[in-house]
């Protein structure tokens, strides 16, 4: 069966219609190719995984020699769940989050999650023979990769504290580990929260459809047989997007449809062309024990901790229920949360029943409602950077931290494309996205 499927897929190979260089790059390749300087750095985690980090130092018209004596102001961006660092660099400079805030003067730093496509690694586990470096959920990403990532982003820059912009589990995460140690509030200057999670026990599409009629027998499955690696990214997978969703437009349309039925049907602000670069990066791997986890929110509402059965978290948590998180202890941080009506993984109701009710108002200094945007928009959407991104910017330039103005339009600001090499692909790239050496608006 696998024989003839590789069969077609070469024999397809031949009609597929060329698709972006970034199909074929990782984050840092990505970052390279458009001219912004990259640096990879990798730190561990106390209970030993190894996660990758990577940093745009600053941004493709501000070489480091022109720098004055100030510090620039560190923002930490964090992907949700089965992504990676990719979101957010995944479109155009212009449109893109990673590149929008280098060159309005941040020292930017892209996470990545443990078990992804940059964070399959252990000092002692191999992820592809020790079932054992599948076992967790996002508890133990909220209690150890935040803080080992951020502190090692401090680190380097030199910076006491940092503004912290997190997407969906991004954002999950970090609202646990707030709950369970609001001291950890001092490393975070602000707390900028896109499609943030509380629960989502009113999440609707197919995720909603899957954890009704399925939810119970995964949970049950993993329970009796362990964690596993979850959707990790595959280059069979890649083959299969490139020669379907790169296959022609028709095609192209029918994946970004299918793409929304799990997150939103709004399709207005997305960049269909490019959902084939999007599907070759994402999903990027989690654990099934994640996804077990937010099955049992979805289930039974509520912030719980991860439910291993009645004997398990006896023995773990003192008690036959996981405990739950409660989000009133969070205090001494500003939080902005963007949100909208129009996602289906963070739900209005969900929002009314977790973070608007349990959050100090005192801390939540900006809740900003986005017409027409889906789960996935938050990070690709094609205006993000006028509906989001200069919002940020323009919070953060009122503790005058940015050393350069903020651009009065990204999406007009002219910006070179630099190949880091010449070859074929990079060729076509150049000329598809540029003209005379500047970028198409």
């Amino acid at each position: 069966m696998l024989s003839l499927l590789l069969l077609l897929l070469l024999l397809l190979s031949s009609y597929t219609k060329s698709v972006d260089l970034e199909f074929y790059l990782d984050t840092p390749e990505v970052i390279k190719s458009w001219g912004y300087p990259v640096e990879v750095h990798n730190v561990t985690t106390k209970d030993g995984f190894i996660l990758q980090l990577h940093r745009i130092p600053y941004g493709r018209d501000s070489p480091i020699s022109s720098l004055d004596d100030r510090p620039r102001p560190v923002i930490f961006l964090q992907h949700g769940f089965l992504c990676s660092s990719f979101d957010w660099v995944a479109n155009l400079p212009h449109q893109s989050a990673g590149f929008v805030f280098a060159d309005a003067g941040f020292d930017v730093w892209l996470g990545n999650f443990r078990g992804n496509t940059y964070s399959r690694k252990h000092v002692t586990l191999n992820p592809d023979k020790d079932r054992e470096f599948w076992n967790w959920s996002w508890d133990q990403i909220s209690k150890y990769d935040l803080p080992a990532m951020i502190g090692k982003a401090l680190e380097v820059s030199g910076a006491e504290s940092l503004y912290y912009t997190g997407f969906s589990m991004g954002t999950l995460t970090m609202f646990a580990k707030l709950s369970v140690d609001p001291s950890f509030s001092r490393y975070i200057k602000k707390y900028f929260a896109l499609a943030p999670v509380g629960t989502i026990k009113y999440a609707r599409g197919v995720f909603s459809f899957l954890g009704r009629h399925f939810g119970a027998n995964y949970q049950e499955y993993v329970t009796k047989y362990g964690s596993d690696e979850l959707f990790g990214s595959s280059w069979l997978f890649k083959k299969i997007v490139k020669y379907t969703c790169g296959l022609f437009d028709t095609l192209e349309e029918l994946c970004s449809d299918i793409t929304m039925l799990f997150v939103g049907t709004s399709s207005e602000n997305w960049n269909q062309t490019r959902v084939p670069v999007y599907l070759a990066h994402t999903p990027a791997g989690s654990s099934s024990n994640v996804m077990a986890h937010l099955d049992q929110m979805f289930s039974y509402g509520g912030i719980p901790a991860y439910d291993m059965g009645e004997e398990k978290n006896v023995q773990k948590y003192g008690q036959k229920l996981p405990p739950q998180y409660n989000f009133t202890s969070i205090s001494d941080i500003p939080i902005h949360l963007f949100w909208s009506e129009d996602d289906w993984l963070s739900t209005k109701q969900d929002l009314q029943e977790t973070l608007f009710t349990q959050l100090n108002p005192q801390v939540v200094q900006g809740s900003y409602q986005i017409s027409n945007y889906n789960h996935l928009h938050f990070i690709w959407g094609t205006d993000a950077v006028d509906k989001i991104y200069k919002r940020i910017i323009d919070i953060v330039s009122v503790d005058g931290r940015i050393l350069k103005p903020n651009p009065m339009d990204f999406h007009t600001v002219p910006s070179p494309c630099i190949p880091e090499k010449t070859s074929k692909k990079k060729e076509e790239h150049t000329k598809k996205h540029c003209r005379f050496g500047v970028d198409k608006p």
